[in-house]
């Protein structure tokens, strides 16, 4: 076994990214909206002392030169304002602590970089649940909306044409919808791709499971050596859906400890303290599976979504970034700040379990159990 993994990790599948010299400029914007994940919706079992928590959105800026797109656009400020049907859902399952809107963000004189909400050429909705579509209004119409497979017809007539749509009419008015379609023929690990600009900088990605024509992408953010940033959205809303995993088992000893209020793990936590909250304690089996329930309609689909990533994590080139990571956020660099030398940063070893933070109460209690 080795010394550094309660199990023997499992070697990856080949990714057999295509090769290219091309690259883009990630900036991951946070909206400063706060989401309430009830556990219960998302993900299972069920972890003691774990009740949910107030998730960040994250959003993407991604410049290929004088290119521009953005990658999804968070809940809209005002969310009001959103179909009617959408406006009871959030009231009757969540709270929302309202932040800002991508345009805004990216018109603000505070950051600097001369990219403006009017230079943005395309808005990616990763899916249209309301927590990712924004407001596509507030950019001007020669900016594309482009969509997953299946998308156009389940979102449009929106409202006021539709009473019970989720979607409003005037996030595609007087502007081109695009649907793209995964028939080339492209794999990226084992994802079906869509090579965005034509030079192997950025691939969106067929991830099914949690809606229809759900969406995940892939930005080269180094080329030599090559590095990626994987922009996961709802594919999972908890990195402990991910690990642990076969490529990726419990390590024996987690540096830097995610817990600062228990004495014993407080500078390096023994992978054996939380190795208990782990189904069957089984140190490659990850703490989460998605949730059986409406989130995941395609529970089939959302597994192997969910399987594929983990293939993706397991690389030292790529980094996972999930929509709703709270783990990340004062961890990473971000807007207006790159992303790009997250690998030279070490920003995937330094973060890559701090997830577990969220189980120091549970992890707590088993101690006092003990003693």
């Amino acid at each position: 076994m080795s010394s550094a993994y309660l199990a023997i990790p499992k070697s990856p599948p080949e990714l057999n990214i295509p090769s290219s010299t091309s690259v883009v400029e990630v900036r991951v914007i946070d909206t400063y909206t706060l989401l309430y994940l009830d556990p219960k919706l998302f993900w299972q079992p069920d972890l003691e002392e774990f009740n949910g928590l107030h998730a960040p959105v994250y959003c993407f800026l991604v410049s290929h030169g004088n290119r521009h797109v953005v990658f999804d656009l968070g809940v809209r400020p005002d969310w009001e304002n959103y179909a009617p049907k959408v406006v009871s859902l959030i009231k009757a399952t969540t709270k929302v602590t309202p932040g800002l809107d991508v345009a805004s963000i990216l018109d603000s004189n505070a950051s600097g970089l001369g990219i403006r909400s009017s230079n943005i050429e395309s808005v990616i909705w990763s899916h249209n649940h309301f927590d990712h579509i924004g407001n596509p209004s507030t950019f001007p119409p020669s900016t594309e909306l482009v969509v997953g497979p299946g998308v156009k017809a389940s979102s449009w007539p929106g409202y006021p044409c539709k009473s019970d749509a989720s979607v409003l009419d005037s996030d595609a008015q007087g502007r081109v919808v695009r649907e793209v379609s995964f028939d080339t023929g492209l794999k990226i690990g084992r994802f079906d791709g869509v090579d965005f600009f034509g030079d192997g900088s950025f691939y969106i990605l067929d991830a099914p499971g949690h809606a229809i024509g759900h969406l995940c992408a892939l930005a080269r953010t180094t080329a030599t050596p090559a590095s990626f940033v994987f922009m996961g959205a709802d594919a999972c809303h908890h990195p402990g859906l991910l690990r642990p995993s076969a490529y990726l088992p419990l390590p024996r000893s987690i540096m830097p400890s995610p817990f600062t209020h228990i004495e014993e793990a407080a500078v390096s936590c023994p992978g054996s303290l939380i190795q208990s909250l782990i189904p069957g304690q089984n140190p490659w089996v990850p703490f989460f599976s998605v949730s059986c329930g409406p989130l995941f309609p395609d529970y089939s689909g959302a597994m192997h979504t969910v399987q594929k990533i983990q293939e993706l994590d397991a690389a030292d080139n790529v980094f996972i970034v999930l929509a709703h990571d709270l783990s990340l956020r004062d961890r990473i660099p971000l807007f207006p700040k790159m992303i790009n030398e997250w690998r030279a940063s070490n920003l995937r070893s330094m973060t890559r379990w701090r997830f577990c933070s969220d189980f120091e109460n549970a992890v707590q209690r088993r101690l006092l159990e003990k003693s």
